[in-house]
């Protein structure tokens, strides 16, 4: 007697557009999406020196980005690009659009955040340790100002994006820099920061680098 059913190549599509469609209008991106193919896409953009070709490809591979998440297990991510959560004023004043906002579900829930790029070859502290470098506090100021807005509005922000779905953010993530070319005095700068900053986590690419490569040696 066969007790369970074996899961087929049509099983697994067929149950990942049904997760896709829980957030329309997102990318969606799952560990089945991983291939070798990423990997030279990912290495490449980060070799190109700027931010847009990284957007590029995270956009066009979302399951990258739950690397940078904490917690969230293997259920799948749903990737909002530039979502524009407070529209340009009247008066000429710019509006607020964060890189991305991207939910993601443990069985704990669902759970949102705020995700903001920097260059791979800028760190987050300065050289000696001693204050966060101009890309980080950059970062930083920007997702202080997205949380506020969340926390302030999240009414409006709701409406501007068209999610009914959207809750407050749990937090901000910043991706940036390479931990491997990082010396001791920027880690511990910003390993404090982030134990000091629970609402924003600060990950490097190198951790998405080594979480795919762990992916694609389980799969392979």
């Amino acid at each position: 007697m066969q007790l369970f059913k074996p899961v087929t190549e049509i099983d697994l599509k067929v149950l990942r557009n049904e997760w896709a469609e829980e957030f329309p209008g997102s990318h969606f991106g799952c560990i089945w999406d991983v291939r070798p193919a990423i990997m030279s896409a990912l290495r490449g953009a980060l070799a190109d020196g700027s931010e847009e070709p990284i957007q590029r490809v995270l956009t066009a591979n979302p399951y990258l980005i739950q690397y940078a998440v904490d917690h969230s297990g293997h259920h799948g991510i749903w990737v909002f690009p530039k979502p524009m959560i407070k529209p340009p004023g009247a008066d000429g004043s710019p509006g607020l659009i964060p890189d991305y906002l991207v939910v993601t579900r443990s069985s704990l829930g669902y759970f949102w955040h705020v995700v903001e790029l920097k260059r791979f070859d800028v760190q987050f502290a300065r050289r000696n340790g001693r204050g966060l470098g101009q890309d980080g506090n950059k970062a930083v100021v920007q997702c202080n100002i997205y949380l506020s807005h969340f926390q302030d509005y999240i009414d409006a922000v709701r409406s501007n994006v068209r999610i009914d779905e959207l809750i407050q953010p749990k937090g901000a993530i910043v991706l940036i820099g390479n931990s491997v070319t990082e010396n001791e005095e920027q880690c511990e700068c910003r390993a404090n920061f982030v134990r000091a900053t629970p609402s924003i986590q600060v990950v490097t690419y190198h951790r998405i680098i080594r979480s795919l490569e762990s992916d694609l040696g389980f799969r392979s």
